[in-house]
């Protein structure tokens, strides 16, 4: 038997798509595949980081960061009234909470490891009334209530690492105070969660939730102000003023909860206060041993 070669079809090995298409599916599929597995890892890391006892996350708050200029009558104030709030929110009585004023005119507050919840004076200063200030209180003992701080930290820490791993530069840095510190983020469902705690305990204190919303108005008239707009929904990690100030209303009507009554107004020398803060925080600059421990009286929710 003689045996031929058989004669092979032209083009059997050749695609009818452009080169450059295939190369654009195969990144966008790897492109796909890496945000997947990134939202998995953040998600494991997330679980992982909860599961670490209350006491030993305090441990790792990054004290030396959280700077700390209230005068005596303002602490005592911010941790009466956080105390109060505490009692309505029935946070667990392992579950301290400490509270520090500094930050200069920056227009912000957050909670992180510990317990520690930082309040800008910028933000203070620009509060109407004490309804306000205490929805802003709520709001972020809430995110410790949650344990959001550590979440938050273990879902970035876990992309990060994986990330440097694929790289090949896996660099921990990131397990430092400071880098804790950085990796602190939380996503549109912790503060639509945070925003509803926070409410029910301004209207289980007050009795209605009126001057809540004006924390939001706030913060939006501020970022008009400077002249910085929302980026879209789908990059941020906060809602948008308008959604928050919408789910407002809703969860009132939702839950019975009245928007009008009586707001309470800040202590008349709450501004002075804040002065002093300032002044005290000009006067220490530049100086090393300027955060405070949080486990000093004057910084510690007393909820009892």
């Amino acid at each position: 038997m003689k045996y031929r070669n058989p004669q092979i079809p032209e083009g059997i090995n050749v695609s009818d798509r452009h080169p450059l298409k295939e190369l654009l599916v195969l990144a966008g599929g790897a492109l796909l595949l890496l945000v997947l597995l990134s939202w998995l890892l953040g998600q494991f890391g997330g679980r992982l980081a909860r599961l670490l006892p209350f006491e030993h996350e305090a441990a790792l708050a990054p004290v030396s960061l959280l700077s700390d200029d209230a005068g005596p009558e303002l602490r005592a104030y911010l941790a009466q009234l956080g105390g109060r709030l505490g009692r309505q929110m029935a946070m667990p009585g392992d579950m301290a909470v400490h509270l520090h004023v500094g930050g200069g005119n920056t227009f912000n507050a957050f909670a992180t490891l510990g317990g520690n919840i930082l309040l800008y004076r910028g933000l203070l200063e620009a509060l109407p009334n004490e309804n306000a200030l205490a929805m802003l209180l709520a709001h972020e003992m809430a995110h410790v209530e949650h344990r959001d701080p550590i979440t938050g930290i273990g879902q970035g820490a876990a992309i990060q690492l994986a990330l440097s791993l694929l790289v090949g530069d896996p660099n921990l840095a990131v397990l430092g105070s400071a880098g804790l510190y950085t990796q602190l983020h939380y996503t549109r469902e912790m503060e639509r969660e945070a925003d509803a705690a926070a409410l029910e305990a301004v209207n289980r204190l007050y009795g209605h939730i009126a001057g809540a919303r004006d924390l939001f108005e706030v913060i939006h008239t501020q970022r008009h102000k400077i002249g910085r707009d929302e980026l879209p929904a789908i990059f941020s990690s906060h809602p948008l003023d308008a959604q928050r100030l919408e789910a407002i209303s809703t969860l009132a009507r939702q839950r019975g909860w009245s928007e009008s009554g009586e707001v309470t107004p800040l202590p008349a020398a709450f501004q002075h206060w804040l002065s002093e803060a300032a002044a005290r925080a000009a006067e220490a600059e530049g100086r090393p041993g300027l955060a405070t421990s949080p486990s000093s009286p004057a910084g510690h929710l007393h909820r009892g």
